[in-house]
C-alpha cells in the first residue's frame, strides 16, 4: 500500500512526496512496463548511449530518473 503526502504549491500545483523506498519501486515498474527492463539495465544502456532519448518512452524514463536524482543525470 502506498502512503504519500499529497499537498500543492501556492499555484495549486499537487506535490507527492514517496519515501526513497517507495521512489525506487515506482521507477522499477515504470520503467519494466514502459521499456520491459530493469531500472539498472536501463541507466546501463542509457550511459553506453544504447537508447535514444528522442524515443518518448526513453525520454519519459530519464525525466523521471532526473527528478528522483534532484536533476542530475540519470546515467549518474
Amino acid at each position: 500500500m502506498w502512503i504519500v503526502k499529497v499537498s500543492e504549491t501556492a499555484a495549486g500545483t499537487p506535490v507527492v512526496e514517496f519515501t526513497p523506498e517507495e521512489h525506487a519501486a515506482y521507477l522499477e515498474r515504470e520503467v519494466q512496463a514502459e521499456l520491459g527492463m530493469s531500472v539498472a539495465e536501463f541507466t546501463r544502456a542509457y550511459a553506453a548511449g544504447e537508447l535514444d532519448d528522442v524515443v518518448p518512452d526513453v525520454d519519459d524514463i530519464v525525466g523521471l530518473l532526473r527528478i528522483g536524482q534532484n536533476g542530475q543525470s540519470a546515467a549518474a
